[in-house]
């Protein structure tokens, strides 16, 4: 079973670099190693070309992200393939691991990924701290219920060519992971992998907190990302025709919690968005703390409540305030901690 690594990078100087070191320095070494340079003006390439013939570097006009994915795709041969954001990076045993797990019928293999900030420090949080049951008959009954089901983000995934050599090109609406993720129960099993392999990077240039013209934000576009999230479900029920498959739930959307606090925090803060007519605060309330209820462990579900019910109450001035601190927590409570280690450093 031939795995490949592709890398996809668009002035991402900063971080590459450590993004191809991960790539190399696998336990079970990756069949191949393909970098994709979206026409970056910073240094990126420079630090490219550097690693010579141990990967094999694209050098292409800025197209987007979805064109790179798309010729990343096309130029890699391996049986697998498993896209590594620039940004993020792999544990030495990631490739390891998804090998281990390859076989016959499988979509794609996924993973957890610990939350690490732009310098690299650990938040205490991982992407998706999966139920520690989660096999794909686990995966199938869910997606086949609720229309979704728990995936991480691009790099927490490594999707079989068979699986997409059926779907590419897909035409999604923001990026590929999404949309990938969406209908990858429908063409086979979704392995899920226990092991933390991978770090994703939270920083100020996220795309998921860009707005429509390309400029970072303290917190999601929410009625951006919402629009989106809908579009990848319509992508969805095509796939679902194209397979004479159906999943039971009329709005998949209302079974993720992150989209219904995105439409709460949306009315909160008098944001349009597409389907709010449908929605009121009070049923919004409701449905979070029903997913908090029904679908994660009891702690991040009293988290998930005390958040719905403060979010729910707060006039939107103080909405506010809390959307800012939850979004951008690690940030504002540095000062505190480093104000803790240096009490604790500090001699009797």
């Amino acid at each position: 079973m031939k795995i490949s690594i592709v890398i996809t990078v668009y002035n991402y100087e900063r971080y590459v670099g450590l993004a191809i070191d991960s790539a190399l320095n696998q336990t079970r070494p990756a069949d191949e190693i393909v970098v994709v340079d979206d026409g970056s003006i910073d240094g990126s390439r420079r630090i490219i070309a550097g690693y010579g013939d141990r990967i094999r570097a694209i050098f292409q006009a800025n197209q987007g992200n979805i064109a790179a994915f798309e010729v990343g795709y096309r130029a890699a041969t391996g049986d697998v393939l498993l896209f590594l954001d620039a940004d993020d990076i792999l544990m030495p045993t990631a490739v390891e691991n998804v090998a281990a797990h390859c076989r016959e019928g499988v979509s794609k293999v996924q993973f957890n990924l610990d939350i690490i900030d732009g310098a690299g420090r650990r938040l205490g949080r991982s992407f998706c701290a999966f139920p520690k049951s989660y096999a794909p008959e686990d995966v199938h009954a869910e997606f086949t219920r609720s229309g979704t089901y728990i995936w991480p983000v691009m790099s927490g995934n490594a999707y079989f060519r068979e699986f997409l050599r059926q779907v590419i090109p897909l035409n999604p609406p923001v990026g590929y992971d999404g949309a990938l993720n969406t209908i990858a129960p429908l063409y086979g099993d979704v392995v899920t992998v226990q092991e933390t392999l991978g770090q994703y990077r939270l920083h100020g240039r996220n795309i998921s907190r860009n707005d429509a013209k390309g400029r970072a934000q303290r917190f999601p576009d929410f009625p951006r990302q919402i629009g989106f999230r809908i579009a990848e479900f319509d992508i969805l029920k095509a796939h679902c025709d194209r397979k004479s498959m159906h999943v039971q739930a009329a709005r998949p959307i209302d079974n993720e919690i992150v989209f219904v606090n995105y439409r709460l925090a949306s009315r909160k803060l008098g944001l349009r968005y597409v389907g709010q007519d449908a929605d009121t605060s009070s049923s919004l309330l409701r449905r979070g703390i029903r997913l908090a209820l029904t679908t994660t462990h009891w702690r991040a579900a009293a988290s998930h409540i005390v958040w719905f019910t403060g979010l729910f109450l707060s006039p939107s001035w103080l909405a506010y305030q809390l959307i800012m601190l939850r979004f951008n927590r690690a940030e504002l409570l540095r000062p505190l901690a480093r104000f803790g280690s240096v009490i604790r450093r500090k001699p009797a």
